[in-house]
């Protein structure tokens, strides 16, 4: 399958992730195949971040529901032997309310005990088309964590949600952002406002989800093992 035109690479895209972004795109991808790339995914980036960030820094992994076994795991698996990590999940409800304007409010949380203590914050996200989902997550926890870094990692973004996200924070707050991507794509669907070929398409269905995790009340695997560790 050939790269489409309209994507460019960052110079953290190594074969490997670009192999495993292709294989997102496939139109054949079964579930189990779509998890594991975003897991491998998630994991290469984890092992990007873990060298910037200070030796047993305590990194908060921030996710949406939907990307917690997958992405945001991998991330974490890709962290954790020299850092000290806490997670917190997010289920949003993300729709539009009209002229390309969309809302994500939280309608459930988990936040791992400790969590406020840590001084790197780590927003993980499948895919990056605006600026909503990651502007939400962030806002619930930027007031009881400190950040030193805030990382804003994603395998695929919109070449305009760099700025966008950017713009919605005090520079205080954005002068501090490090955004860590493999891909950069340039077009959206007009009727959708779906990222072409961003990852293939919705991330629910691509991954065996019938709809958004806040609609179908799916509660992921890694706030199940956490809860009980608590």
């Amino acid at each position: 399958m050939a790269t489409p035109e309209t994507r460019s690479f960052s110079p953290y895209a190594s074969d490997e992730a670009k192999a495993a972004l292709q294989n997102l795109l496939k139109t054949d991808v079964n579930p189990e195949e779509y998890r594991a790339a975003m897991r491998l995914l998630g994991t290469i980036l984890g092992g990007i971040i873990s060298p910037l960030i200070p030796h047993l820094a305590r990194c908060l992994v921030v996710s949406t529901a939907e990307d917690a076994d997958y992405l945001s795991r991998g991330v974490l698996d890709g962290l954790k032997s020299c850092h000290i990590t806490r997670t917190a999940v997010f289920w949003n409800n993300h729709y539009s309310i009209g002229d390309n304007v969309s809302v994500a409010p939280v309608v459930h949380k988990f936040l791992e005990p400790g969590y406020e203590k840590s001084s790197q914050l780590v927003v993980v996200k499948s895919i990056i088309s605006g600026s909503c989902v990651v502007r939400t997550n962030l806002l619930e926890v930027i007031e009881q964590v400190k950040a030193q870094t805030i990382y804003i990692v994603s395998p695929v973004m919109h070449k305009n949600s760099e700025a966008s996200l950017k713009s919605e924070f005090p520079a205080k707050i954005s002068k501090k952002f490090k955004f860590v991507y493999f891909a950069q794509d340039t077009q959206k669907e007009k009727s959708s406002g779906e990222v072409v070929p961003g990852i293939g398409g919705q991330v629910y269905g691509k991954l065996g989800l019938d709809d958004q995790p806040v609609r179908s009340g799916f509660i992921p695997e890694l706030v199940k093992e956490l809860t009980h560790m608590y």
